[in-house]
Parts: C-alpha cells; structure tokens; sequence
C-alpha cells in the first residue's frame, strides 16, 4: 500500500532520445504517474545513417564532453528521478552515463533508469553498473524492448 508521502511526491521523467522511442516511453511514463518531462541532451544531432555510427563511436570510446537538461529544470526540486537512455552498442547510451556523473550529487536520493532496446538480451548488470557513476544504489531499473510489432 502506497502511503501518504509517495502520492505528494515530485517526480520528474528524464530523457535523450536518437529516434524518438525513449521519448515515447518516458512520455508514457510521464502522463501515467503525473511526473514532469524533460530531456537532456549533448547538443549533437544523431539523426539518420551519419548520426547512428557517431552514436555507435561516443558510446565504445565514452566521449561525450558535455551534457544538459533542457528547460532550466532544478533536479533539487524534485523527490524522484527516473531518467531514460537507449542502449547502444551493447551499454547505456554515453550521454545517459554523462547525465548521471555530471548532476550525481544534485539528484534525489530515488533515482530509476528505464532503457530503451529493439535487442532480446539482458542489459541489467551494465544498468546497474552506473550506479558507481551515481555514486550509490539506484532505487531500480527496467527494460523496454522497442522493436516494431513486439
């Protein structure tokens, strides 16, 4: 049973999103449990062909330089953090694992991951693995697999 303090708490929904379906999922995310929205960012365009092989080259060589959240949103105002990533080339996605090194000590002590896939397997442990870039234990984590017609 849910108690008091959970109904009043402020949740805001995180996202960086290649494609459009982490945004979706957190959109859905969102609307669902009442939390704001935002997405971050690393201010580079990886649309298309060109953009999916330079997302491919930051995730295996983890060279994001910067990383931002849109809309001037104060992470301090918030009691509960779920940030969204996709998974790419087998790990969450550079600029997810930037977000959380960058703002680890300005978020709340709840923080879930929610990753995005169109693959079949297991990504859990390298999930749970940015907790060393957090800093301490997440509150959880879960998957979604993305594919169309799954």
């Amino acid at each position: 049973m849910r108690t008091i303090k959970e109904f009043a708490m402020k949740t805001l929904c995180l996202y960086y999103t290649r494609t459009s379906s982490t945004k979706e999922v957190m959109e859905n995310i969102a609307k669902h449990i009442d939390a704001d929205l935002a997405e971050y960012t690393d201010g580079k365009d990886r649309s298309g062909f060109l953009g999916y092989i330079g997302a491919c080259f930051v995730n295996v060589n983890r060279s994001v330089s910067r990383v931002s959240i849109k809309d001037g949103i104060d992470l301090k105002e918030y009691d509960r953090v779920i940030i969204g990533m996709p998974i790419w080339v087998e790990a969450p996605c550079a600029i997810g694992r930037a977000l959380i090194k960058k703002y680890r000590d300005e978020l709340p002590s709840e923080v879930y991951y929610v990753t995005t896939q169109m693959g079949t397997r297991d990504y859990s442990a390298k999930v749970i693995a940015m907790d060393g870039l957090l800093g301490r234990p997440s509150s959880g984590q879960f998957s979604v697999r993305t594919k169309e017609n799954d």
